[in-house]
């Protein structure tokens, strides 16, 4: 009896837990807790530094691919690597070569935000209003070799059109600036006209658009067809308010198409590598308005493009950068990263 009763009387102290030892245990859940907290709060801040990195990076390398492309074909001709291409295009109709259409002298033409010309609006539609405060405009031009057709008839001088197989349905329209080109000459003329019948698209380049009827010489089908390629790279701000890298590119008809390329581009500072001693390379790398700058010895192009992150809290507190040489304390929380390129023109010097 005395034992059950002591065994009882345990039991009953046994069955509590003390304010002490709850105390105790919610102040270790508490430093877990908290512990956990920052572990996850530092991964999610890791993760988030690393996406937006990886953004910048691909942001970075895909303006870098698009503008280099463009770079390198600049004033391509076909086989033809001589002189310029003879420019007969009068789309304005004051019988004067339309300097837009010149492949040759107009094939790379770049411009500072303080001397964009007010041509620009006449012939990329674009206007400084368009462009980001301090940063640089190239225009550039080549035939598309993506777009070339053989000649199959009409084979002579006299002749106000031309006649390409069926591969050009649907390729070139009116108004369209074109390209001719065999190994031994080039001509740039616009068409007035496009038409299909027999088996055969006929482009009309009368005078009504060119500054005569003919070509200036007789072409054979070993000729080729091409559409002339003409874009304006160029700083902008997107309609999420950030900045990005635009493109203008001549569409059919001459109309020029405005594309947005990559969001988060926020400066674009190119140099232009002249020779000027004719052995194919460049003797110095200068801004569009240096002094003495003759574009149509530049034979290689130097592109540093500035990428910063979308989102304004991704670092902690301001973060320094370089570009070109020059070191900035921004006013905001992005990260950035410098991306430059060197680009030669194939289609100049010595290759």
């Amino acid at each position: 009896m005395n034992r059950n009763i002591q065994w009882q009387s345990s039991l009953n102290r046994q069955s509590g837990i003390s304010l002490v030892e709850i105390m105790i245990a919610v102040t270790i859940s508490v430093v877990l807790l908290a512990g956990v907290e920052k572990i996850f709060v530092s991964s999610k801040h890791t993760y988030r530094v690393q996406d937006a990195l990886s953004r910048v990076q691909e942001s970075g390398r895909f303006a870098s691919d698009f503008i280099t492309k463009d770079v390198r074909m600049a004033g391509y001709s076909g086989c033809y690597q001589q002189t310029a291409p003879i420019n007969m295009a009068d789309l304005n109709g004051d019988g004067i070569p339309d300097p837009f259409a010149d492949i040759g002298t107009q094939a790379v033409i770049g411009y500072e935000y303080g001397d964009l010309p007010a041509s620009l609006t006449s012939t990329v539609s674009l206007t400084s209003a368009d462009v980001q405060a301090n940063t640089d405009v190239i225009v550039i031009m080549n035939a598309a070799p993506s777009d070339n057709v053989q000649l199959v008839g009409n084979l002579t001088t006299v002749n106000a059109n031309i006649q390409l197989d069926a591969a050009a349905t649907g390729l070139f329209q009116p108004n369209d600036i074109l390209l001719i080109s065999d190994c031994t000459a080039a001509d740039v003329f616009a068409a007035n006209n496009v038409s299909s019948g027999s088996g055969k698209i006929t482009i009309a380049h009368s005078n009504s658009v060119n500054i005569g009827n003919f070509l200036s010489k007789t072409y054979g089908t070993d000729a080729m067809i091409m559409k002339v390629n003409k874009v304006a790279y160029y700083i902008g701000t997107n309609t999420n308010g950030n900045p990005a890298l635009f493109r203008k590119r001549l569409g059919n008809g001459s109309a020029m198409i405005t594309e947005e390329l990559a969001e988060g581009i926020e400066d674009m500072q190119i140099e232009y590598g002249e020779d000027l001693t004719g052995d194919g390379i460049a003797n110095r790398y200068v801004d569009a308005d240096a002094a003495g700058l003759n574009m149509a010895n530049v034979v290689s192009i130097r592109i540093g493009m500035l990428v910063e992150t979308v989102d304004n809290n991704i670092a902690v507190q301001p973060q320094d950068y370089t570009f070109m040489d020059t070191v900035t304390t921004p006013t905001d929380n992005r990260l950035r990263r410098a991306f430059y390129t060197i680009t030669k023109l194939r289609n100049r010097g010595i290759l």
